[in-house]
C-alpha cells in the first residue's frame, strides 16, 4: 500500500507508479474524474513513458460511474449523519469504525463489481 502526503499531481504520478509496478505483465486501462490533479505535464510524461497504461476520464458529472462516491455516500450516511463530534479525531475514528465494520461483500455491493 502506498501513502501520500497529498492529493495533488505529484501523489497522484506516485501511485500510478505503484499501481503498474504491482500489475507488472498486465495492461492498465485507469477511468479518472477530471480532477486538476488527473491532468497535467507529468502525467502525461509518465504516460508516455509507461505504454502498459492507458487513461481516460469519466463523463463530467457523473458520480454514478465512480464507485468511491458511493463508498464515501454511504461512509456519511452511517459514520456522521445525526452524530455529534466534538474533534475532527472523533471524525476519523468514527469514519474508521464505520469502514471496519463492512464486510467485502458489501464493498462489492456498493461498488458495483459481481
Amino acid at each position: 500500500m502506498i501513502c501520500v502526503a497529498r492529493g495533488n499531481g505529484e501523489s497522484f504520478v506516485q501511485t500510478l507508479q505503484h499501481v503498474y509496478a504491482r500489475l507488472r505483465g498486465y495492461t492498465i486501462w485507469l477511468y479518472a474524474a477530471r480532477a486538476r490533479w488527473h491532468k497535467g505535464p507529468p502525467l502525461e510524461i509518465f504516460l508516455r513513458t509507461h505504454r502498459r497504461l492507458h487513461r481516460d476520464y469519466l463523463p463530467p458529472y457523473q458520480p454514478g460511474l465512480n464507485p468511491q462516491e458511493r463508498i464515501w455516500r454511504q461512509i456519511r450516511f452511517e459514520a456522521t449523519t445525526n452524530h455529534g463530534f466534538e474533534t475532527v479525531s472523533d471524525v476519523w475514528t468514527g469514519v474508521q469504525k464505520t469502514t471496519r465494520s463492512w464486510s467485502s461483500n458489501q464493498i462489492r455491493r456498493l461498488c458495483n463489481i459481481t
